[in-house]
């Protein structure tokens, strides 16, 4: 085996130099060096692609993966059972805090993703035991009454109605579903369902809690659920016990400045007996380990999200690991009778498993979409990428229905007019000059608001109403570039007075949290003029996830790292909705191009969707390329 170390050198001396590995890689790797002088250079090769996987979403490195690289460098395959006995000064997973990788079930770890990884499975097998010693102790027919009472007779299943009965019968469950599924309604009925389910065994009122990854996830989420509580028309005493404040997940933990640390965790558990999570598709592993520590051990977890949706930009694909088999059921007989009993129509013979998991037994899927018509072409363009249908994404763009527009190799006027007006022939009513119209209208004595904050809340919203959404940050359409050429644009409109930095009307989009000022990583606000002690100031106006406040106003100069928004990346815009959704696609090819990207930017549309695509062959190589990283969290279960 020394043989082939001369070759390693080599090529390790290759990645040092070049562009291939990040600054960081080549540090650990470095540090590697310093620490472990007599390690192998195969093992520092490895440490450094281990690095390299974590910067794009891997839990580790597969050893597949590790000898297709070698092959690639034209590197012979080393004896792994030889080469494993001589790394244990670096890996070992009886060691774990002194070890700072792990090498365990075929891969390559760093040791905290090792670590949280096996929480979170053990946390999935205990919340498997715990499901279904709660399902045995749940009458059916007690529970199907109270179902009865929150939804309407159906000839077919209801999966709103079978989504609610698996999580109210389990220690953790996911309920998943695209666009319009009505995912926050099943959860609002659920919660209800739960508080009734209490006063039916004289039990008093669960303590439930709502959270999301972000501010304006957790905006969204508060209002959906008020919406949903107004429609349902619940008995008082019921509805008194939903609640409708949303935190953050950093809140909700008790965030540290300047750390990963928590004031909740296994020491200092949350106060709470029932925790909903939106957008868990957002979440990564070790944040979704922080917030495992910090559960009581009886509390219930429900994951609320997308499953085909991009995954968090840190390591793991936490939701799409966990649905990796949502859409087949791949329930168990004894489950398929249980919701058959619970329901008003029997299940499809085809979600039934020849092999049942049980993770599978506690995850629901919403197949039905009520926001979108038959004839949507938002609806038939989600659905054909998700497919990776490249037949039918090319005739939906040849021939948009009324809710898409599609602009091919987009000339200068069209991508103007459509920022101005919605529409590339200038005769839309959307864009963004609608939200600059109200900028111009500040809190007077004949102004139709009270005060200004509710000013500030009716420009966020006519603000949220549109948005640009870019796939790279870089070139002629990635964010900065797209920023700039809006902001000259609205400037020569007469829309705005972009002579400086900050100036009535400006968007922007905070990158950094600040926990001291309530701010944190992809919150939006607008920069207002507004009346401060008599003097009148520019200000930037965020909608607040705190009781009672509607607007957090926040000087400019205290903002932490933030940049102009009028075009975000479409990972940002996750947790948002509007109303008109643009999404520009890069000129060149790019690694970010893929089919989850295309279809969590179209999911962001309520209304229209316009794609800018000026090079329709990218669009194609983007459906064809979905995502897949290693270290799925199903694997062991």
């Amino acid at each position: 085996m020394q043989t082939l170390e001369p070759s390693y050198q080599a090529q390790l001396q290759l990645e040092l130099t070049g562009s291939r590995w990040r600054a960081i890689d080549k540090a650990l790797v470095r540090f590697f060096q310093q620490q472990c002088p007599g390690l192998s250079a195969l093992w520092l090769l490895l440490a450094g692609e281990t690095s390299k996987a974590s910067s794009e979403g891997h839990l580790c490195l597969e050893q597949q993966d590790a000898e297709a690289y070698l092959l690639r460098a034209g590197l012979a395959l080393p004896d792994w059972a030889v080469r494993l006995a001589e790394a244990q000064v670096l890996i070992s997973p009886a060691q774990l805090d002194e070890r700072p990788l792990v090498y365990a079930n075929g891969a390559l770890y760093f040791r905290r993703y090792y670590s949280c990884q096996q929480q979170i499975q053990a946390y999935l097998q205990q919340g498997s035991t715990q499901s279904q010693w709660l399902r045995s102790q749940m009458s059916v027919p007690a529970l199907k009454a109270l179902l009865d009472g929150l939804f309407a007779k159906s000839a077919e299943a209801d999966w709103q109605r079978l989504a609610c009965a698996l999580s109210a019968s389990s220690q953790f469950s996911v309920i998943t579903g695209g666009p319009g599924t009505g995912k926050t309604t099943t959860v609002v009925k659920l919660l209800a369902l739960l508080q009734q389910w209490q006063r039916q065994q004289q039990q008093p009122p669960l303590r439930l809690v709502l959270a999301a990854p972000t501010g304006k996830a957790a905006v969204r989420l508060r209002s959906s659920i008020q919406k949903a509580l107004a429609s349902l028309a619940l008995e008082p005493e019921i509805e008194s016990v939903v609640p409708t404040q949303v935190s953050t997940v950093h809140k909700l933990l008790g965030a540290r400045s300047h750390s990963k640390s928590f004031y909740h965790n296994a020491q200092q558990p949350l106060a709470l007996d029932l925790l909903v999570l939106d957008e868990a598709s957002m979440l990564d592993v070790e944040l979704f380990s922080a917030l495992l520590s910090a559960l009581p051990a009886k509390a219930r977890l429900v994951l609320l999200g997308d499953k085909d949706q991009l995954a968090s930009v840190e390591a793991g694909a936490l939701l799409g690991s966990l649905c990796a088999f949502a859409a087949e059921g791949r329930y168990s007989n004894a489950t398929m009778q249980w919701l058959s009993a619970l329901g008003d129509a029997p299940l499809p013979a085809e979600l039934e498993a020849a092999v049942p998991q049980a993770l599978d037994q506690q995850i629901a899927m919403l197949r039905q979409s009520y926001r979108f018509s038959a004839d949507s072409g938002i609806f038939a363009l989600a659905q054909a990428v998700n497919q990776g249908d490249l037949i039918q994404v090319q005739a939906l763009c040849r021939q948009p229905k009324v809710d898409l527009q599609v602009l091919l190799q987009p000339s200068q006027l069209s991508l103007r007019q459509l920022v101005l007006s919605g529409q590339a022939d200038g005769q839309g009513q959307s864009g963004f000059s609608g939200y600059l119209q109200l900028v111009r209208q500040q809190v007077r004595a004949d102004s139709p608001w009270a005060d200004e904050d509710q000013w500030a809340q009716e420009v966020l919203a006519a603000f949220g109403r549109f948005q640009l959404l870019c796939a790279v940050r870089q070139g002629e359409f990635g964010v900065q570039q797209v920023n700039q050429q809006v902001e000259q644009w609205l400037q020569a409109k007469g829309l705005v007075d972009a002579h400086t930095q900050w100036y009535p009307g400006r968007p922007v989009l905070v990158s950094q949290n600040d926990y001291g000022l309530g701010l944190m990583n992809g919150d939006v606000g607008i920069c207002l003029r507004r009346d401060w002690q008599g003097k009148s100031v520019l200000a930037v106006a965020f909608a607040s996830t705190e009781p009672g406040q509607a607007i957090r106003w926040v000087l400019p100069g205290r903002l932490p790292a933030h940049e102009t928004a009028y075009a975000i990346t479409v990972h940002k815009s996750q947790g948002s909705e509007f109303d008109h959704a643009v999404l520009l696609l890069p000129a060149e090819p790019s690694a970010v191009l893929t089919r989850e990207l295309v279809y969590t930017a179209i999911t962001r549309a309520a209304r229209q969707f316009s794609l800018v695509c000026p090079q329709p062959a990218l669009l194609l190589q983007a459906v064809s390329a979905k995502t897949s990283r290693a270290g799925a969290l199903r694997l062991e279960l």
